[in-house]
């Protein structure tokens, strides 16, 4: 009798008690089909985060052999100097080196091989803001012309400028102009070259445009920052 009991229980309730089973093992199944996808996605951050260490760190490798061969191309030419790159620009060129920046200064100029570009303007952290010569913040400095005449360097009225030459040197066009050395500059360091007279040969004071011999808008190689003339 009580088998016969058992039995029709099982033949009522089987339907009830099978599609719960089914479910437990349906959502068992997809808890751990779940946890393997956490799993495989905690491994793949951990593969992104390691594959990134490696290409920082080889993008430092390979940023130090560049600034090595600078620095012996450009060793016999200045005392020494600090090997940078273009490395964002917001309104602003700024730029950054692998090697410590203790010695940068401002005022000290960077070039492009022999030809300057621009002059520091501010050290901050590890990024070195640059002023272009083609900037109204441009500071004044000494040049001189292939001829020898002397003058200063201005940029005004949106054009780079050889001013305050004496007229008894008169300024001729398709000159050549360079640095004069000083405190932070060394000499003849490639500028550009005189294109347009902007004065009459009457005036005590000649001044003339240049034409640049290259800019940092060209995003130019091999930059580098004088830290010794």
């Amino acid at each position: 009798m009580g088998k016969s009991v058992d039995n029709i229980f099982n033949i009522i309730f089987a339907p009830a008690t099978l599609p719960v089973a089914k479910l437990k093992l349906t959502v068992e199944n997809k808890f751990t089909y779940l946890k393997n996808i956490s799993g495989l996605e905690k491994q793949n951050r951990e593969q992104k985060t390691h594959i990134a260490s490696l290409l920082s760190e080889n993008e430092f490798l390979k940023q130090t052999l560049i600034d090595k061969k600078i620095t012996d191309n450009l060793k016999n030419s200045f005392k020494a100097i600090i090997p940078v790159r273009l490395s964002g620009s917001s309104g602003k060129f700024i730029v950054s080196s692998t090697a410590p920046l203790d010695k940068v200064l401002p005022g000290q100029p960077l070039v492009s091989g022999n030809v300057l570009l621009g002059t520091v303007l501010e050290v901050k952290g590890t990024a070195i803001t640059i002023t272009p010569l083609e900037s109204e913040k441009s500071p004044s400095f000494p040049i001189r012309t292939a001829s020898g005449q002397k003058g200063f360097y201005h940029y005004a009225g949106n054009t780079s400028q050889i001013g305050e030459v004496p007229s008894q040197y008169p300024i001729i066009l398709g000159d050549f102009i360079f640095t004069e050395p000083g405190e932070l500059f060394p000499g003849n360091l490639i500028i550009g070259k005189i294109t347009k007279l902007l004065t009459i040969s009457q005036e005590p004071l000649q001044k003339a445009e240049i034409s640049l011999y290259d800019s940092l808008n060209a995003n130019p190689n091999n930059l580098a920052i004088i830290t010794s003339p």
